[in-house]
């Protein structure tokens, strides 16, 4: 059952990820999951910061393919 969940919770994750990259506000992402204002925006940069961490790129190359931060939303 764990296995299932992890996979569900991943899937939601890339799936908010995705919106945020397209412009879709923080705060719309978040209501659309019925969780908090800022969920999605903590969501994205915690894979950010992994994903700076683990990915062996540059940081210029990872930052590319994540949102520019945003002051509101």
């Amino acid at each position: 059952m764990y296995i299932a969940s992890s996979r569900t919770a991943d899937e939601r994750d890339l799936a908010i990820l995705r919106r945020a990259v397209s412009g879709d506000s923080y705060s719309e992402i978040s209501r659309d999951y019925g969780k908090g204002v800022s969920f999605s925006r903590v969501l994205v940069a915690r894979i950010r910061d992994a994903d700076l961490r683990e990915s062996g790129e540059a940081a210029s190359v990872v930052l590319a393919g994540y949102p520019k931060a945003r002051l509101h939303g």
